[in-house]
C-alpha cells in the first residue's frame, strides 16, 4: 500500500520540482489515513503527466519478501537461458504471479479479478489493505494501483531478468465499480534477449 512519506521521498530521487511537491500538500500523519493518500493521488493526477505519476507509484509496491520473493528470485536463475516468452509462459506457474502474457508491441500485460473475504460476487475488489478501510460507496483514482503494479513489476523482473517499467494502468476495479479487473501493462527497458539480438545484428 502507498505510503505519503515515500511518495514524497520517492519524488525528491525522481527530480520532480519542488514546487510542484509543495502543490501537493503532502503531510505524514502517524495512521496514513486512506482518505489522505488518495487525495495526494487525486492532486498527482492534475499535477503530474503520466509518465511522472508511473514513475512515482511503480516503486510504492508492497510484498517484496518473503516466500515470494524467494519464488520469484529462483524460478530467474532456474530459467535464465530460456527464452523471455517461454519465461512468461512459465511465470503463471508462480504462486501469486497471475498469468502475463508477452505483447506484440514488446510490452507485458498482466491481469487479474478477485473477490471480497472469499466471496466470489463476479466483480472484482480490491485486496489492498488501505481501500478495505474506507466505507462503499466510493471511487478511488486509478494511479492509486499504480502501487499494486510495483508489487508486481518487482518480481516480474526478478524472474524474467529484465528491466521493466509502467507503462499504462489501463483497468482497476476502483473506479468501475468491479465491473473491469486490475490489468496493467509494462514496457520493457532492458533485458539480455534484447541485448544479445542487437549484438548479432551489429555483426
Amino acid at each position: 500500500m502507498p505510503y505519503l512519506e515515500k511518495i514524497e521521498k520517492t519524488m525528491i530521487k525522481e527530480r520532480i520540482p519542488q514546487e510542484i511537491i509543495k502543490k501537493l500538500k503532502i503531510e505524514h500523519p502517524v495512521n496514513n489515513d486512506p482518505k489522505n493518500v488518495i487525495a495526494v493521488i487525486e492532486r498527482m493526477d492534475k499535477l503530474l503527466s503520466d509518465e511522472q505519476r508511473f514513475a512515482v507509484m511503480e516503486k510504492q509496491g508492497c510484498c517484496k519478501s518473503g516466500q515470494r520473493d524467494r519464488d520469484c528470485k529462483a524460478f530467474g536463475i532456474e530459467h535464465k537461458n530460456k527464452p523471455l516468452a517461454e519465461k512468461i509462459k512459465l511465470l503463471s506457474g508462480i504462486q501469486y504471479m497471475m498469468i502475463p502474457r508477452l505483447n506484440k508491441d514488446n510490452t507485458i500485460t498482466v491481469s487479474y479479478g478477485g473477490n471480497q473475504n472469499g466471496i466470489h460476487t463476479g466483480k472484482t475488489t480490491c485486496s489492498c489493505g488501505q481501500i478495505k478501510e474506507l466505507k462503499q460507496p466510493f471511487s478511488v483514482t486509478p494511479t492509486f494501483c499504480g502501487c499494486c503494479a510495483g508489487h508486481f513489476l518487482y518480481h516480474y523482473q526478478n524472474a524474467l531478468g529484465i528491466k521493466l517499467k509502467l507503462k499504462e494502468i489501463v483497468s482497476s476495479p476502483l473506479n468501475t465499480n468491479g465491473e473491469k479487473p486490475c490489468e496493467f501493462k509494462f514496457e520493457i527497458v532492458d533485458s539480455k534477449n534484447q541485448r544479445s539480438k542487437k549484438s548479432v545484428n551489429k555483426k
